[in-house]
């Protein structure tokens, strides 16, 4: 699933943690692109498949400071016509459910044995 993830960054105005910011988003796992965008450039734009954005921005609060997600949505690459839906295959699952053996112990109900303990 292709994301698109818009986090807001505190810089404090420098360019040294503008790059810090980007080697940090686009080194990140999944990542396909990172730039800088916003009134201010204090956003960063990550898109990519299943990018973990929790993990990200708590590296981005580690290394340069104050960040927080603003919002997440989903690229749909593929986009089919509703004449498509009735093409596609529905997906069965196989139904095996391993139960463990059930034994049945036959139980009297006085002991057969005389106990003189107790």
């Amino acid at each position: 699933m292709k994301q698109k993830v818009v986090i807001s960054v505190s810089f404090n105005g420098s360019k040294n943690s503008q790059s810090k910011a980007l080697q940090i988003a686009a080194g990140f796992s999944g990542v396909d692109s990172a730039a800088i965008e916003g009134e201010d450039e204090n956003q960063i734009v990550v898109t990519g498949i299943n990018i973990d954005m929790v993990e990200l921005v708590k590296k981005l609060k580690k290394k340069v400071g104050f960040s927080t997600i603003l919002t997440v949505t989903v690229i749909d690459g593929d986009k089919k016509d509703k004449d498509d839906d009735d093409e596609e295959e529905l997906k069965v699952w196989p139904n095996h459910v391993s139960v463990p053996p059930y034994y049945i112990y036959d139980v009297p109900a006085y002991p057969s044995n005389n106990c003189t303990i107790l």
